[in-house]
């Protein structure tokens, strides 16, 4: 099995992700949201003809305990120097870039005293 660094954000607490679905492929800076049990949200203005139809629906609770439903696809998520998590859903919600627990639970993370994000597979 190979070795990989540790990937360091200086950027707090965000963490620069690669996103490909369908050949549509974003480097965004998603923030780690721990709240978010879901893998990975992209903003609603990201969705284009270009990635097609989505592979699904999914209702989330929010907050304020409101329920929406949002397109589901399914894509690859790169933690940037760390390998591929493939199939995992992204959903297009909102405005924000969010990295939820459904990916960091997979990887050792460290919030380094408000001032970095490091990630070890």
């Amino acid at each position: 099995m190979a070795e990989f660094a540790p990937v360091i954000s200086d950027r707090y607490p965000y963490l620069d992700v690669l996103v490909t679905i369908r050949g549509w492929h974003e480097r965004i800076s998603a923030l780690i949201d721990t709240g978010f049990t879901g893998n990975l949200v992209l903003p609603s203005s990201l969705l284009s003809p270009e990635i097609g139809l989505p592979d699904g629906r999914i209702e989330w609770q929010l907050a304020d305990e409101s329920l929406v439903t949002a397109p589901l696809y399914l894509g690859d998520i790169e933690i940037l120097g760390i390998p591929v998590i493939s199939a995992s859903s992204v959903t297009f919600l909102g405005s924000d870039f969010i990295v939820g627990r459904g990916i960091v639970d997979r990887f050792k993370v460290t919030l380094d005293h408000g001032e970095r994000v490091i990630v070890e597979p």
